[in-house]
């Protein structure tokens, strides 16, 4: 055999063992990645029917949301809904689908909650290849937060991982801005945008990163030599287009009660800003020990790392979470359910400390001392992790059914009123578990909608006047402040007292 048929086959063999290993690492890394999926499933279907409120107030205002909704009474126009209107609609096929249980409404915000864990692995992917996308995954599944608020009916996870995904998809375009891939990157990005906002305005900072890659890659591409092409760009009008379009259609079918959404979504927001402006001074309190949790330190430290490297990327992510922070900033009430949003930003920018090195620097100390920091990083992600184990036991240890007098109140419920009968309460939770509905227009009784006069004594009193309301139940003090307040005097005088279950709580039963 001549040497230059040796050669020949030399070349041909090393590409055959390099593709068998590239085979098995990326049957080890995909291997790896659905299996924490499959935990993160497995983690948030676990005890997923309990039957008790995880936010002590929210499940059961959107439980009788939806059902009010399949009893065939709309949003806006006669179900009260302050939120955009997809989070509900998206919880809605499940419900119905599954049974109209609070099993099924739940598990609409556990099938949304993993499209998040796909958000984070394509940001590490895009950040810091395999490796960022394994940590960034594996930090998001071992969330106790995120946990927490993805086997819970409310609005917060559902927006967070749309943000997620979108944000993930901007990083990948960024990656691969042209070719038959960045339409689809721009376009899912613009949906997924567009899901988020329409879900809940909580992570309106995803904006920013996405804003600001958009931005400069623009720039990048009118600063090139020669006229400006208008192919590059085309991903990009196609996205903005996906995501005008999706908010459109989420928006068309509620133009005929357009004064009520417009009410409901913004009006009422404001005007509750406003009535509680003195509750607006704890948010510092709150934000501080926000970012004293664990996850911010690795987060710090990815970000410090991306600098010295000049990985001008970390900009739109320290963007996102500044946005993010003061989003919180200037929500009122800031409440726990609201702190999921900053997770994601902080996870990113732990990741993109992971991104492999392209070092401009000739010390070598400066290439060890920062491999040295990376190593630590990993180390300090691995006790980030260890750290959420304790609290998640613990949050599993709180899963437990209702109280005895729960109990009662819905065994009394369901003597002393027929289905088909609504029930004016400030304890919708328990009137859904006893199957009775509350007027759509009273699905939420919330003191932020009582301090802002969105609901008052005269409404209260007119809804309790209608044939299909039954009975009355004052139970967690929102409704009934003391033995004064205008709407139980009312109530005395055209409702019966049946039970009395002390501390003001009472169930009343139409004269």
């Amino acid at each position: 055999m001549s040497s230059k048929a040796a050669t020949k086959k030399k070349k041909l063999s090393i590409p055959r063992s390099i593709t068998i290993s590239q085979q098995w690492q990326h049957i080890l890394f995909y291997g790896s990645a659905v299996l924490l999926l499959l935990i993160g499933l497995v983690m948030r279907l676990y005890h997923l029917d309990a039957p008790f409120d995880r936010d002590t107030y929210d499940e059961g205002v959107y439980w009788q949301t939806l059902r009010a909704m399949s009893a065939g009474h709309p949003l806006y126009k006669e179900t009260f809904y302050s939120q955009t209107p997809f989070f509900i609609l998206s919880v809605f096929p499940s419900y119905v689908l599954f049974g109209h249980s609070l099993w099924a409404a739940r598990f609409g915000i556990v099938l949304i909650s993993l499209l998040g864990l796909v958000g984070v692995f394509l940001i590490g992917r895009a950040l810091a290849g395999r490796m960022g996308a394994l940590v960034a995954l594996f930090l998001l599944v071992t969330d106790q937060r995120y946990l927490a608020q993805s086997q819970t009916l409310q609005a917060d996870v559902p927006c967070v991982a749309f943000a997620a995904l979108a944000v993930g998809l901007a990083l990948m375009w960024w990656e691969e801005p042209t070719g038959r891939l960045a339409y689809w990157y721009t376009i899912g990005c613009g949906i997924s945008l567009a899901l988020s906002l329409m879900s809940k305005l909580l992570t309106v900072g995803a904006v920013v990163p996405i804003g600001l890659l958009l931005l400069t890659f623009s720039w990048l591409q009118i600063r090139k030599k020669g006229p400006v092409k208008p192919k590059p760009f085309r991903p990009i009008l196609f996205g903005l287009l996906a995501c005008a379009a999706t908010c459109l259609l989420l928006i068309l079918p509620f133009l005929g009660s357009w004064p009520q959404f417009w009410d409901s979504v913004v009006s009422f927001h404001v005007v509750a800003g406003d009535a509680l402006k003195q509750e607006h001074s704890k948010n510092f309190g709150a934000i501080r020990s926000l970012l004293t949790g664990f996850l911010t330190f690795p987060a710090l430290i990815g970000a410090v790392i991306a600098c010295l490297r000049k990985d001008w990327r970390v900009l739109p992510l320290i963007a996102w979470t500044l946005a993010t922070i003061y989003v919180l900033w200037q929500q009122v009430p800031l409440f726990p359910h609201h702190y999921v949003a900053i997770t994601v930003p902080l996870i990113s920018l732990a990741v993109i400390g992971l991104a492999p090195a392209k070092w401009e620097l000739d010390l070598k100390q400066w290439q060890s001392a920062l491999q040295i920091t990376m190593a630590a990083m990993l180390v300090l992600v691995a006790l980030t992790a260890a750290t959420n184990a304790r609290p998640i036991r613990g949050y599993y240890k709180m899963q437990h059914g209702i109280s005895r007098q729960d109990q009662q109140v819905i065994n009394d419920l369901q003597r002393y009123t027929q289905r088909g009968q609504n029930v004016i309460s400030d304890a919708q939770f328990l009137v859904a578990l006893a199957g009775r509905d509350t007027p759509p227009d009273l699905v939420d009784t919330s003191s932020v909608r009582l301090t802002s006069h969105y609901l008052t004594t005269e409404m209260l009193q007119k809804e309790a006047s209608k044939t299909e309301v039954k009975a009355v139940l004052f139970y967690t003090g929102r409704l009934i402040l003391d033995k004064d307040s205008a709407f139980h005097t009312w109530v005395k005088q055209h409702y019966r007292l049946v039970k009395s279950y002390g501390q003001n709580k009472e169930l009343w039963v139409k004269i």
